[in-house]
């Protein structure tokens, strides 16, 4: 047989032929030889690389970040869009769930904004865990268990927020409003007094109503009477500074959100001291 020949097979006996070229026919046949794969050139495989590389970075640039959503969700605050604000902080905690910042918005929104107190204090505690830095944290959650009538729970946030050594006038009147909370009448009013102490000069009426109403509560009229009427006498000589400094003192972050005024109305407050002097005639 020739060299570049193939066997054919027959089946009925004889030799056994195959349509395979014959063993070293290739090599056989003129200007033929078995060549070996060449490899590829390093430039090649090294600029692949750097082409794979670019579309990953890329692709990484185009990826929206925590940072892009949290920057949205300060956006739409200041467009009172809370809802779509909680989503992007949501997007936020998802993409990086160490994000102190993220959580402690996001429980500002649900406390404020949505009426989420059991999301809110989930929320703030996770911030405290991540390490959120700010003291006041502390003091937004205390207000939360307030809320909640958790108040062991909020005077521990509120002791706390003091050893971090953040002591305002709110902390102080939170405290002395907690123990008010509990019965705990003089350590209410220890607090409420140390509030209006850090207050000054400037004057702090909420903690005046709180001490009439720990003083009507001991039956002390002429005491509760005489804060009652301090408070109405600040209020009504000051409500617009009293407005201002009240949002200066907010935890960071809370001006962001249209809350209620604290301060009781001059007219119920005036109704309450009516009836206070109504209660000093009948005694005996």
């Amino acid at each position: 047989m020739r060299p570049g020949e193939t066997r054919t097979t027959r089946r009925t006996g004889g030799e056994r032929w195959s349509r395979e070229p014959a063993a070293g026919a290739w090599n056989a046949i003129p200007g033929r030889s078995r060549a070996t794969p060449a490899s590829a050139p390093h430039w090649v495989i090294l600029a692949l690389g750097f082409v794979l590389l670019s579309v990953l970075l890329s692709c990484r640039a185009l990826a929206p970040r925590a940072d892009d959503h949290y920057a949205r969700a300060e956006r739409l605050l200041n467009e009172r869009q809370y809802e779509l604000a909680a989503a992007e902080l949501r997007r936020a905690i998802e993409l990086k769930p160490d994000f102190p910042e993220a959580h402690y918005r996001l429980a500002q929104v649900l406390f404020y904004a949505l009426g989420d107190v059991k999301g809110a204090i989930a929320e703030f505690q996770t911030a405290i865990a991540k390490g959120y830095s700010h003291p006041a944290v502390h003091f937004e959650l205390a207000k939360v268990f307030i809320e909640a009538e958790l108040f062991d729970e909020a005077i521990a946030q509120l002791a706390e927020a003091l050893r971090k050594g953040y002591e305002t006038p709110a902390v102080r009147a939170e405290l002395g409003r907690a123990y008010l909370a509990k019965g705990e009448l003089e350590r209410a009013e220890a607090e409420l007094r140390r509030a209006i102490e850090v207050s000054a000069p400037v004057e702090f009426p909420l903690a005046h109503y709180w001490l009439g109403e720990i003083y009507e509560r001991q039956q002390k009229w002429t005491q509760a009477i005489a804060q009652f009427e301090a408070y109405l006498r600040i209020v009504s000589a000051h409500a617009e500074m009293l407005a201002e400094e009240a949002r200066e003192g907010l935890a960071p972050g809370a001006e962001d959100f249209s809350l209620p005024s604290e301060l009781p109305s001059v007219e119920s407050v005036q109704q309450r001291i009516e009836s206070v002097k109504a209660r000093a005639a009948l005694r005996p």
